[in-house]
């Protein structure tokens, strides 16, 4: 009888996750930022898109600790929409390999359904490699009247080798990101952010991801500030 009972219960459990599962689905589930350096803050959207033929509520979204923030677009999707949850995380004096798993919960279902986050924090921004960025926390705050629209970077290869750039993540919502195609051993090559003209007058925290091709793809992540403090003219 004991375990007739057991049973059923982990059949209820199993067919709620199923039911979860199956009304909603994801643009990915996990997402790797790669290095980055202490006491920065970087930002990766996953988007959630309803399946079923009824309306999805989120009823809840946990971040999963202090250090991570997920914002939510919009709490019910319509059938066949989408919605997002960007995660935020702020990297503060962590050290090593770290990883987050905030989680959503749907409709009247108590399953968690769990996302993911990880990193590896660079205490010292000049010992990543292959590659270091220059400077490797971007500002492109604006406090007089004249546009400030555009930063660069420098990415120095420091490795024997021919490194392709690749984006992976970060460029179109509030900037975009020109890269170098290839950079070559032992040079560096310069980079480029440029706000979209339509974001001029706003503030942001975010980041963009690169992979290396240095066989193993090694990710680095860069975070990207605004800030918008211009007084009008009477």
């Amino acid at each position: 009888m004991f375990k007739t009972i057991i049973a059923s219960i982990c059949i209820v459990i199993l067919a709620q996750a199923a039911f979860a599962e199956s009304t909603i689905s994801f643009s990915e589930k996990e997402f790797n930022f790669g290095k980055l350096p202490q006491h920065t803050a970087v930002s990766h959207t996953f988007w959630i898109r309803a399946t079923g033929n009824e309306p999805v509520h989120i009823t809840k979204v946990v971040p999963g600790c202090g250090c991570t923030k997920a914002p939510l677009q919009d709490s019910v999707i319509a059938p066949g929409d989408s919605t997002s949850i960007e995660i935020i995380f702020s990297a503060k004096s962590f050290r090593g390999y770290v990883s987050k798993k905030p989680y959503i919960q749907i409709n009247d279902s108590e399953e968690r359904i769990y996302l993911r986050i990880d990193s590896e924090i660079m205490p010292d921004p000049e010992s990543i490699e292959p590659a270091q960025f220059v400077p490797y926390k971007l500002d492109v705050s604006q406090f007089t009247e004249a546009p400030r629209r555009k930063a660069s970077f420098s990415i120095q290869n420091k490795s024997d080798k021919d490194m392709s750039i690749k984006l992976v993540d970060g460029a179109g919502k509030n900037f975009d990101v020109d890269l170098p195609k290839e950079v070559k051993a032992g040079q560096s090559a310069e980079g480029h952010i440029m706000v979209h003209k339509d974001k001029i007058e706003s503030e942001f925290e975010q980041s963009f991801t690169i992979e290396l091709g240095d066989g193993v793809g090694t990710r680095i992540s860069l975070p990207v500030k605004r800030m918008y403090r211009v007084m009008s003219k009477k």
